[in-house]
């Protein structure tokens, strides 16, 4: 019988606003019981290091992660001293997150070769095995993170990228997947991939829009998928629509059916956040 995950709840803030809204969204989620704060890796956002070390000094009842770092942006040792850093700072309590990275334009920028999808896959794979060696105590290379290594989340939905999460992350992120077929596959695949060690993974879902007690945000989905159809948008289980109890009964339902016991919403309003904290108070311990 597999194994059933307790309920994690993490909130992907984005810092579009300046660091005194940053930090107000990090004690409000606080306030709703969140479990993780994470942080994506753009270029137009704050830099996720420093910004996260802020949260951790404001949130000191939570974790803190990114979701996700762009591999290619990085060199295993450099980045495994910011990791141990960080660890360090917030006693214990952080949590890598990484992909192959996928927006072209960004690369140009750094000025760092975008190279092909296979080429960014493999130096993903060479950074999450380095990362394992030189934060796990193997080596005196650099500063000692206090967790021995912190868990390492992997997103994408691609076979190459899960099939790397299910070898090697602790926490496996799904992220935009049309439907709950689509879905199934996906979690099939990974169980597959991953043989004995799947009771051992988290899945995580992205929420791209949590909206209880209102209306969905076709806009903000459709950002995400830009040649879908309204029927189609509401059809993405990374939207989660309804009331409190809708809410609830959903989540509930993506563990049972598929295995996923973590959400991530991308970046809720104040009201969302309450709302989000009903939620989570009710499936506390569940």
């Amino acid at each position: 019988m597999a194994t059933v995950r307790d309920f994690r709840f993490g909130v992907n803030l984005l810092g579009r606003s300046g660091v005194d809204h940053f930090l107000l969204q990090v004690r409000e989620a606080e306030r709703a019981g969140v479990d993780v704060i994470l942080m994506p890796d753009h270029l137009e956002l704050g830099a996720p290091f420093p910004m996260l070390a802020a949260a951790a000094a404001a949130a000191p009842t939570v974790r803190v992660g990114t979701f996700v770092l762009n591999a290619g942006f990085y060199r295993p040792a450099l980045l495994a001293r910011d990791i141990a850093s960080l660890d360090q700072l917030s006693g214990g309590r952080f949590e890598i997150g990484l992909g192959a990275g996928y927006v072209e334009r960004e690369f140009d920028s750094a000025g760092i070769p975008f190279g092909t999808p296979g080429g960014r896959v493999q130096h993903l794979r060479e950074t999450v095995l380095a990362l394992r060696e030189l934060l796990g105590g193997q080596t005196d290379l650099g500063p000692r993170a206090v967790q021995t290594p912190p868990p390492i989340m992997i997103a994408g939905t691609g076979d190459k990228v899960l099939t790397l999460a299910a070898e090697h992350a602790d926490i496996v992120a799904l992220a935009a997947v049309a439907d709950d077929e689509a879905l199934a596959e996906r979690v099939d695949f990974i169980r597959t991939r991953a043989g004995n060690r799947f009771d051992d993974l988290e899945i995580n879902l992205i929420i791209f829009d949590l909206a209880i007690d209102r209306e969905p945000d076709l806009y903000t989905l459709r950002s995400h998928r830009p040649d879908a159809t309204d029927a189609e948008l509401l059809a993405l289980p990374n939207g989660i629509r309804g009331s409190q109890q809708d809410v609830v009964a959903r989540i509930v339902e993506l563990r049972e059916k598929f295995g996923v016991n973590y959400i991530t919403p991308i970046d809720p309003s104040s009201a969302d956040l309450q709302a989000y904290g009903g939620v989570i108070a009710e499936l506390r311990g569940r």
